[in-house]
């Protein structure tokens, strides 16, 4: 079951860039929904059980067939269960013309990432600020 909470309090709140909270069993993930783009950042370790906690939001009608923000900033490292999903994610998301950007990775989850040579399929972007300009870049082209 996915519980959903109201708006984070702190500086993103007072920005209006406010992330919901959904716990799923005992993994606590923010989320948010802006201009068809889904942001999720999920907390802590990223292992067997909080991917499949992230496959289940993502997979919700909350974020389902958006364009998709994976940050990482509070996340302490990857198993290689995530690294299976977000290739399995960006796959799907792509098949139906929509994208899957992954940010604020902490540097052991960067470093895993480059000898996975994951950095050369999956798009990357320092925060969710540049994530968002670039995915409505492309749209734009697309438009155009």
């Amino acid at each position: 079951m996915i519980y959903v909470t109201r708006n984070l309090a702190g500086a993103a709140g007072r920005r209006g860039q406010a992330l919901r909270k959904a716990r799923i069993s005992s993994h606590l993930i923010h989320y948010s929904v802006r201009n068809g783009c889904a942001i999720v950042r999920p907390e802590g370790a990223c292992d067997e059980a909080t991917t499949e906690a992230l496959a289940r939001l993502a997979g919700s009608t909350l974020i389902d067939s958006k364009h998709l923000v994976l940050d990482l900033s509070r996340t302490k490292y990857v198993e290689t269960p995530g690294y299976r999903w977000i290739l399995r994610r960006l796959k799907e998301l792509e098949s139906h013309g929509k994208t899957l950007t992954v940010v604020g990775m902490p540097p052991s989850v960067e470093r895993a990432f480059k000898l996975l040579r994951l950095d050369e399929s999956v798009p990357t972007a320092r925060d969710v600020t540049e994530a968002l300009k670039e995915i409505q870049g492309k749209r734009e082209v697309a438009v155009v």
